[in-house]
């Protein structure tokens, strides 16, 4: 992959141009954008000045965009190497062909989403503490910037006029910060995701919940299974055609008694998540 880098610093809107000339006629990221548009997108949003306060006055975007199937974007703090990255996203537009039983309400037609397949947002700057406890699968606290991320992605699938975003939470905690504006596209996923957090968010909080998770604490049957969380597709609707589907009665009516189900069965072992050192 072909990549591009610059330095941010604090620098007028005019000052961005003049140091971006050469980024003219590079390879474009999601077919569409150079660096110095993306630049011009974080910047915009206050990314840069909120980066500046957290200690962050050197930043190094990188660009990798000459794969067309899948692209990154990452931030780094001064020097581009993986005790320093800030921001590490995966990114793409991708087709997508309802399965059987969804072609009842699509039929035939294709939908288009943007689609996060991974993303890091962390501060190695900052430490753990007992007010702010680490997550699994972080090395470092996260940037406190999911709102204008969430903005970002909004503008981007607009720009770009897609059917929707999809996220694809590799973790328990992803799904449970997405769970305000996304939903899974499967009814029966997106039932069970409400019956996990709704049995146990009030009684272990969000944290213990995304650790009990991710170290198999919650159990479910007769015969006491691992609950193992799987990665699925969560989608934000941005078109009429996908937030109806949301908010059929059919979908609706699945969901609910997906949840019920697991409602039932869905337990967890104190004495598993007691041993776990958060």
């Amino acid at each position: 992959m072909k990549n591009k880098d610059f330095d941010i610093l604090e620098i007028s809107e005019k000052d961005i141009f003049n140091q971006l000339q050469y980024s003219e006629g590079s390879s474009l990221f999601l077919n569409k954008y150079t660096l110095k548009e993306m630049f011009l997108f974080i910047e915009k949003l206050g990314l840069v000045k909120k980066a500046n306060k957290l200690g962050f006055k050197e930043l190094k975007i990188d660009l990798e965009s000459s794969d067309v199937a899948l692209q990154r974007l990452t931030i780094y703090d001064k020097f581009k190497n993986k005790d320093h990255l800030i921001v590490d996203l995966l990114i793409k537009i991708e087709n997508f062909v309802p399965s059987d039983e969804m072609k009842t309400f699509f039929g035939d037609e294709r939908l288009k989403f943007l689609t996060i397949e991974w993303l890091t947002l962390q501060n190695p700057k900052a430490k753990f503490t007992d007010e702010r406890k680490r997550l699994p699968g972080q090395r470092h606290p996260g940037l406190g910037i999911k709102k204008e991320l969430y903005i970002l992605f909004r503008t981007l699938a607009r720009d770009l006029d897609v059917d929707g975003i999809q996220a694809k939470p590799q973790f328990f905690h992803n799904a449970m910060m997405y769970k305000d504006y996304f939903k899974f596209l499967h009814p029966d996923r997106e039932g069970e995701f409400r019956a996990v957090y709704e049995k146990f968010i009030e009684e272990l909080g969000f944290v213990n919940l995304a650790w009990a998770v991710y170290e198999n604490c919650i159990r479910y049957g007769l015969f006491s299974k691992t609950y193992m969380w799987k990665c699925d597709s969560q989608i934000f609707p941005r078109k009429r055609r996908v937030l109806e589907y949301f908010e059929s009665e059919d979908y609706k009516k699945r969901v609910e008694e997906s949840r019920k189900k697991w409602m039932k069965v869905l337990k967890y072992k104190k004495s598993c998540l007691a041993k776990i050192d958060i």
